[in-house]
């Protein structure tokens, strides 16, 4: 992440973090919990923000959980962050996310791939 950010000129690092968790052994509330309790402990670290770490959505993860996560945000520090809606990538499209990012992954690798190969 951090090498793909770097070409495209964008100020992010890559990193990963989780909860050690079966999220199909949860139901969608539980689900819901335990990422608004993540987020919550984050931030009590500094660890989140638009400035800080932007996370996205990866392996059992999707636009739902990233919505949520700004939203926890949001509860927590939209009266004083103005950048509250940008502390994550991959949010549903009503909740500040963009049209595209589901596919940007896998269209990015498709591009990567197609110039790789016209070079030879």
């Amino acid at each position: 992440m951090t090498i793909k950010n770097t070409i495209a000129g964008l100020p992010y690092g890559g990193a990963k973090g989780g909860i050690k968790v079966d999220p199909r052994s949860l139901s969608k509330t539980e689900i819901e919990r335990v990422t608004r309790n993540y987020t919550t402990a984050l931030c009590k670290k500094a660890g989140l923000g638009a400035s800080v770490d932007v996370p996205g959505p990866d392996v059992g993860t999707g636009s739902r959980e990233m919505t949520i996560i700004k939203d926890q945000y949001q509860v927590l520090y939209g009266h004083r962050d103005i950048n509250y809606a940008g502390v994550t990538t991959g949010k549903e499209i009503h909740h500040h996310g963009i049209r595209g990012r589901e596919e940007a992954t896998g269209l990015g690798v498709y591009y990567a791939t197609r110039q790789i190969l016209s070079n030879q």
